[in-house]
């Protein structure tokens, strides 16, 4: 093993002992938290902008699961890279724009963080993994991509028929039929996506990955070891070339590249916490 992973190693491990553990974070994980689906709204119908057309109708619309094993009863859709309308309501001539809140993980959630793969395809990179359900961002970590048919033939109070129906049914529409590609819009220099064998799937703006309208789809997004710190981001839009329907807004994923302190950082820190130590014991005898 090299210098740098075995700092690397260390890092992880010091990072998680001194971490504090957030609140468990829900999540059915046998649904996808990922879905494609297409909006079946064709005029807002609350708001500012009631009555107008709605821009994401008949428009492919990723969708972001959020369930929750032990009260499936809530489970919903929130929608990503979609348009909206913005300023005055100027009825057909309202301007529209993508939702600024394209991004995953959503809110002020922190990006997903890329940790060390040992062994395997990916040995001795920084990788997309399944995080901690004791993170904030544990459901944003499955990174599956799934078609929303495959939400449907279960029993009607299923936590998936739930799911399907929420909003009023809004994207329970099916794509079957459908030939959806997904984009690659944006990569940060640095960044990158690979699917199955494939270290990169994705190298350039334009270049998309065939899915069709049945699919569980994961990618792994990946940094070299070296890899400076920083937020990566990689920007994607689907899109169906059979022409049913219309393509989707762009959203992008976030991930983390974390510093990763010197050797030197690692002798004081443990100085310090072995003098703390000594203190307290040095207090109780006292």
């Amino acid at each position: 093993m090299t210098q740098t992973s075995t700092r690397t190693l260390a890092f992880l491990t010091v990072a998680g002992a001194l971490a504090l553990a957030p609140s468990l974070s829900a999540h059915d994980t046998s649904i996808a938290s990922y879905i494609v689906g297409v909006d079946g709204l064709a005029t807002i119908t609350s708001g500012a902008y009631a009555g107008l057309p709605n821009p994401n109708y008949g428009r492919l619309t990723l969708l972001f699961a959020h369930t929750y094993p032990d009260a499936p009863a809530g489970n919903h859709y929130h929608s990503k890279g979609v348009y909206r309308h913005t300023g005055p309501n100027l009825g057909p001539d309202t301007a529209t724009e993508i939702n600024p809140n394209n991004f995953l993980p959503e809110g002020a959630l922190a990006p997903l963080t890329l940790s060390l793969a040992t062994g395997g395809l990916y040995d001795g990179k920084l990788v997309s993994t399944i995080g901690s359900p004791s993170d904030a961002n544990y459901a944003f970590s499955f990174l599956t991509l799934q078609d929303v048919d495959q939400l449907r033939d279960f029993d009607p109070g299923a936590p998936e028929t739930i799911l399907l129906n929420s909003s009023g049914g809004r994207w329970a529409g099916s794509i079957s039929g459908a030939d959806v590609h997904l984009e690659l819009v944006f990569l940060t220099p640095g960044l990158n996506v690979g699917v199955g064998a494939n270290l990169n799937a994705f190298s350039a703006p334009g270049d998309d990955w065939h899915l069709g309208d049945s699919f569980s789809f994961t990618p792994t997004f990946w940094t070299a070891l070296n890899a400076a710190p920083g937020t990566y981001v990689a920007q994607f839009k689907l899109t169906d070339e059979s022409g049913a329907f219309l393509e989707s807004g762009t959203f992008e994923y976030r991930f983390e590249v974390v510093a990763i302190p010197e050797p030197s950082a690692f002798a004081a820190l443990a100085g310090a916490a072995a003098l703390g130590l000594a203190a307290t014991r040095r207090r109780r005898r006292a």
